[in-house]
């Protein structure tokens, strides 16, 4: 029960405040990109497949909560530019396809370990269309742009030890919930 007040209050918060655009300061201006000391990961093939399979049973869990009533959650295969390649990699991506009211959805996630991603906050809307942005609970950033062409939301989770999460959907008006997944630091190398 406490996990889904905490839920819903980080989703109205991310709605109100940097979805509509309310706040006083732009969380990405105190961002420092790279951040400092980074620190690499790289893990094994053994590593990756053990925690691709804890990013699934996240997504079957946390999924039906942050997309109201979503049924039938199918994470794809984790892996990098294939389904279940993992070779030396400082990232995983997966496709979870699930119903919201009989209406298929799909979001594309990918986590990149700390340092993996360049560019920062600024660099990121100089590059693509920023809709707003708002700080996590843990002092990280999300930022969210839109590609009007091809009707593509994506939440951009820069965090304080360089890894940079996102989650991108085709659904219109998901970006709380693509901002829920994109912070969920259950998605992590540093594990």
């Amino acid at each position: 029960m406490r996990m889904r007040k905490v839920m819903a209050a980080a989703l109205t918060g991310l709605a109100l405040i940097g979805l509509a655009g309310t706040a006083s300061a732009s969380p990405s201006a105190d961002v420092v990109w790279p951040p400092k000391d980074v620190t690499p990961v790289h893990k094994t093939k053994a590593e990756l497949e053990k925690q691709a399979a804890g990013f699934t049973a996240r997504q079957q869990k946390t999924f039906p909560r942050i997309f109201a009533g979503a049924r039938n959650v199918s994470p794809g295969n984790w892996g990098g530019e294939a389904e279940g390649l993992f070779d030396d990699m400082q990232y995983m991506t997966n496709w979870t396809t699930f119903d919201v009211r009989g209406q298929g959805s799909t979001v594309f996630m990918q986590v990149n370990a700390p340092g993996f991603f360049k560019d920062s906050p600024k660099q990121l809307c100089e590059r693509d269309k920023c809709t707003g942005e708002a700080g996590d609970h843990r002092g990280g950033v999300t930022v969210f742009t839109k590609d009007e062409v091809h009707g593509i939301t994506v939440a951009w989770n820069f965090r304080r030890n360089g890894e940079v999460v996102w989650a991108q959907s085709w659904t219109p008006g998901t970006e709380a919930q693509l901002a829920a997944v994109a912070s969920d630091r259950a998605y992590t190398f540093t594990r």
